[in-house]
């Protein structure tokens, strides 16, 4: 079932992009300091989309190891704390 949900959503996707990549053929000058480039412009932008997606994966997955090791961190101390708690406890 999930294949069928899959194939559904990914069809409309590929038409789109097809028909993105065919309105926005025409060639763009790429200039770089020594060399020149034509390229689509659509593959310009799809380029562009893909690379910020990467990028914006990366920087979250630093952030998201980051916060782990805080979180371990953290329980770490809680369970120090907790222990410290319970000798306090039974010595009353």
């Amino acid at each position: 079932m999930i294949r069928f949900i899959s194939l559904l959503v990914t069809i409309p996707v590929i038409v789109v992009i097809a028909a993105f990549a065919y309105r926005n053929a025409q060639l763009v000058k790429i200039d770089f300091f020594t060399s020149e480039y034509q390229i689509p412009l659509a593959v310009i932008i799809l380029l562009s989309i893909l690379i910020g997606g990467i990028l914006g994966f990366v920087l979250n997955l630093f952030i998201i190891i980051k916060q782990k090791n805080k979180i371990r961190q953290m329980a770490k101390q809680r369970q120090a704390l907790t222990g410290l708690s319970n000798i306090l406890k039974t010595d009353k």
